[in-house]
């Protein structure tokens, strides 16, 4: 019989992706948002275990526990523990509260699936003793049906021809991006003719003339040495499912993500992600900024050494050469990087995405960073909810002003990132420019913030 499995969480994202990997597991998933809800299903429904997230609002991981273990009825149902903090949590917690397990968020699917077959077998075994040995350990192959099924679907024609007008306004405005800088810097035109320049290009690329060039990259694409295999729109098909897809297949490969403003382009080795790269993002996202982060080079140091770079070598060997960065320093970078440009491409809702099978970048294998998909792809939908729940909390145009006094009480207990952030507020910038004249990345900045307004640190300037 299908074993039954409640997964409990806050984030419905979580609850989604957590039921997916189950699902192809082949176990039968029923799902909560909070202690309380756990227990309305608990009340209807049986399980075998309980997934049970552990900072949630309303009734938490441990109230939940202590609820659950006064009921006769579920005194012995297994619990695992699910926390950003499973390490810390899982030796006095586990006693505490009566689970048997807890797994580290972010996690993967054959890390969930181990722990949750671990489980269940330690029950089995528990309960029958005289029973047969359980089946080994094995890993569950994804079935036929658990790939995305292609979806189609007839636009009206006006809806059509304005998806046309914006893909044209998009190819333009990343066209002037790679071409106007170029075109000021050899005719040394001023930089007053940059958006002069950006609006007759806009102007020029029409949807007519956009389909005359994709007929052309087209022909390019199908050309021998090319293997595009998958190509879609982001606004059909989430990148996360496209990466999850890739990783159950062990693809080798690149996967270019376009959107407005910018690409990321992510080099995959047998599933798992190797180096990715950006053009035309936020600063936030270059190299150098993570080396400055962790301390590995000065702010100074970089920016002399990208001055003084006249073969344009790329910054992690021009560093190792001259002796100012080792090779575990800037794998570190590379890792932190390559994250947070797949956290990012997760939030993407629009845009295109193109997978070519079997290529990978020299450079990028040779980095070797097999970043597991699944672990990333968490991560970045823990991140999309909480960048929901952030940006409601506040307009990117409101000033803010520090509160001195309750700074002074809890200044000692600041990171060298927060106490930053409070330098920048003076009660004149916006939201917007705190974030840009900050360091550090726009998500973890803005979570900064929403904590100050919370805790009072930091208010509002009314108008």
């Amino acid at each position: 019989m299908t074993e039954r499995i409640l997964v409990v969480d806050d984030s419905p994202t979580i609850r989604k992706v957590v039921s997916a990997i189950l699902g192809r597991g082949g176990f039968s998933v029923l799902t909560a948002g909070d202690g309380l809800e756990a227990l309305e299903v608990l009340g209807r429904e049986s399980v075998d275990l309980v997934l049970l997230d552990f900072v949630m609002p309303r009734m938490n991981g441990f109230q939940f526990c202590r609820e659950i273990r006064q009921k006769r009825r579920f005194g012995n149902l297994p619990i695992v523990l699910m926390s950003a903090k499973g390490d810390k949590i899982r030796g006095q917690f586990l006693q505490q509260t009566g689970a048997i397990d807890a797994i580290t968020k972010p996690f993967d699917a054959r890390g969930l699936i181990a722990v949750v077959e671990g489980s269940l077998r330690r029950i089995r075994q528990g309960r029958n003793l005289s029973s047969s040995a359980p089946p080994p350990l094995i890993e569950p192959e994804p079935d036929a049906g658990s790939e995305p099924q292609s979806s189609t679907r007839v636009e009206p024609a006006s809806a059509a021809a304005a998806r046309r007008l914006e893909a044209s306004r998009e190819f333009a405005a990343a066209l002037s991006k790679v071409l106007v800088p170029e075109v000021v810097s050899a005719l040394t035109l001023p930089k007053a003719s940059q958006a002069a320049l950006q609006k007759a290009i806009s102007h020029a690329i029409t949807p007519e003339i956009l389909q005359g060039f994709a007929a052309r990259l087209s022909a390019i694409a199908g050309t021998k040495g090319t293997n595009q295999v998958l190509a879609g729109d982001l606004g059909v098909i989430s990148i996360a499912e496209v990466l999850q897809m890739l990783q159950l297949q062990r693809q080798t490969g690149s996967l270019v993500v376009v959107t407005r403003g910018g690409e990321v382009t992510m080099y995959l080795y047998e599933g798992s992600v190797d180096l990715a790269r950006s053009r035309g993002l936020r600063d936030e996202f270059l190299l150098g900024r993570y080396l400055v982060d962790r301390q590995a080079l000065t702010r100074e140091t970089l920016e002399q050494v990208l001055k003084n770079n006249p073969s344009r070598r790329p910054l992690g060997e021009r560093l190792m050469e001259l002796g100012l960065a080792t090779e575990s320093q800037i794998r570190r970078a590379l890792e932190k990087q390559t994250s947070e440009l797949v956290y990012e491409v997760v939030r993407w809702q629009q845009g295109r995405f193109a997978f070519d099978v079997g290529y990978v970048d020299p450079a990028a294998r040779g980095t070797g960073l097999q970043l597991p998909i699944g672990a990333l792809t968490m991560e970045g939908f823990r991140r999309v909810d909480e960048w929901r729940l952030i940006e409601g909390s506040f307009d990117f145009n409101e000033v803010l002003y520090r509160d001195d006094l309750a700074i002074d009480r809890t200044k000692g207990d600041l990171t060298p990132q927060e106490q930053q952030v409070l330098g920048v507020i003076n009660g004149e910038l916006t939201v917007r420019e705190i974030v840009e004249q900050s360091e550090g990345s726009s998500f973890e900045l803005c979570k900064i913030l929403y904590q100050f307004l919370n805790s009072r640190l930091v208010r509002r300037k009314v108008a």
